[in-house]
Order: structure tokens, then sequence, then C-alpha cells
């Protein structure tokens, strides 16, 4: 997807289609929960966007399915280990019973036993309709849209540091947060990582109400002086409540130049990162 795509939306309405988003994506990680072995880092729970089909695509579980959330059509499918797409519910109108109720029975045509398959998990996210009994509506198709397209534009630069560094993790949406970024690791003492940087894309959250994306810098002892941050063209440094910096969504579709405003910020904050 293109950054001249990206477009300013009324950001109340961008923020509730986000959110239900946040819960529709909860059954892929209930899949891998509770269908597949657990990792150390949760990274079970976790997924992939895939940019070509607007979606969010789960880890496969049993080498024999995959769950999936479609965003343009706000609907649930199930793909087999070759992409094939074996099953799909539209989620407008359903309820979570009923959403899992589906989901475990197109994972059993596939032969996987979802007898311990449960709404219950291991984290708690924000209150939702959804979560009391009200049924899942889906967002206006414009509103979708633009937020594939910050999904699309936050993998794309993801992956970028991915090919740049050598142990940068894979950019996946954690479903907690429902952030999607990478993780490198770039200093260690034997085998144990003691300083690092991310970059990623987040929700609104308490410290802005608008989506953004991050650059955040970790070091295992001590503390970084952010007096001594370069001076950002766009974004922000936020030194105690994120420890990074944060570019608001609305700064980059204000911007002359979407494209070359969000390379800036990465490159900035990046390369301070590393040198700090």
């Amino acid at each position: 997807m293109s950054l001249t795509h990206l477009k300013p939306m009324d950001m109340q309405a961008l923020n509730k289609a986000q959110q239900s988003l946040h819960q529709a994506v909860q059954f892929i990680a209930i899949a891998g929960a509770h269908l597949s072995p657990p990792k150390n880092d949760d990274s079970h729970t976790n997924m992939a966007w895939d940019t070509d089909s607007e979606s969010f695509v789960g880890n496969l579980i049993n080498n024999r399915a995959a769950v999936a959330l479609h965003v343009p059509s706000f609907s649930l499918k199930i793909f087999g280990p070759s992409n094939l797409e074996l099953a799909s519910l539209e989620l407008h109108g359903k309820k979570r019973e009923e959403c899992l109720h589906w989901l475990s029975m197109a994972l059993q045509l596939k032969q996987i036993d979802t007898e311990q398959l449960s709404l219950d998990m291991h984290y708690e996210i924000p209150d939702h309709p959804v979560m009391l009994g009200a049924a899942f509506e889906k967002a206006d198709d414009e509103l979708l849209s633009q937020l594939s397209i910050h999904r699309s534009i936050a993998d794309r630069f993801a992956k970028q540091l991915l090919h740049q560094h050598e142990h940068a993790s894979e950019a996946r949406t954690w479903p907690h947060h429902f952030d999607h970024g990478t993780y490198i690791p770039f200093k260690f003492e034997e085998e144990d990582a003691v300083q690092s940087i991310s970059f990623g894309y987040a929700i609104a959250d308490s410290l802005i109400d608008e989506p953004y994306f991050y650059s955040t810098q970790w070091v295992k002892d001590g503390e970084l002086d952010y007096d001594a941050a370069p001076k950002l063209k766009a974004g922000k440094w936020y030194p105690k409540g994120l420890k990074g910096a944060a570019l608001a969504i609305s700064e980059v579709f204000h911007s002359t130049d979407a494209e070359k405003t969000i390379q800036a910020f990465l490159d900035t904050t990046t390369e301070w990162g590393l040198n700090s």
C-alpha cells in the first residue's frame, strides 16, 4: 500500500474501529494460546501482518491450519499450510461465543483437537461492549482501509530494520497491546542482550490519544540521557512514559512528504539509540 493513500480521518471513529479490530484478533491469539505449545516469549499468540491480503495471520497450528482476520471484510478466516482458504466468518452481528464455536468447528475440520479452546487468556485488554455480550459491529470501509494502510506502513519500515540488523526479530503484532513492530538487541554479554532498540506502531493509549509510530531504547544497567537526544523534525521524545520517541499518525498525514517524515523519524531515533 502506498503512503499517498494515507488520509486524515476522524480520530475518535478511527480509534473505535481500531478497538474492534483489537477484540477480533483475540481469536487468533486464543487459538495460539490454547492449541499451540507455549513459548517463553509468548510468541505462540502473536501474528504477522500480510499487506497483500490486508490480514492479520496467526501461527500455523499443528502444521495444519492458521487463523487470520481479514480487515476489509472484518472476517475470521482459516487457511491451510499452502495458504488455501478453508473457511470464513463475517464477524458483524456475531457475539464472541458464536465466533468461538465457529472457530472450534472450523479447526476440527482440519483434525485439530479444540477441546481446550476458550475465551480465557493470561492477559487483560481494555473493556469493550463485545466482552459484555454485545455483537461485533463492522466499522466503515474507509476507516478499515486506513487502519490497513497504517499496519502496512509499520510492517514495511519494521522489515527495513529487519534486513539491516542481524539480530532483529520478525515484525509481528502482539495481541495484548495490539502493537506491531520489531525488537533489535545489539549489545550482548555472553548470550544475554544488554542493550536494544525497538520500532513499531501502537494504538491510541494513555500516552497519545491516536495511533503512533514509536522508537524505543533499552539499556540493562543505567538510563539513557534523553537530554542529549537529537532534535526531531517530527515526533517527540518521551523519556518517562515511553523511554523513547513517538510520531503521531496525524503528524504523518499532515506532513508534506509522509515517506520522508517516517524515514527521518526512524533514522534519527535508531541511530541515536544504537550509538548511545
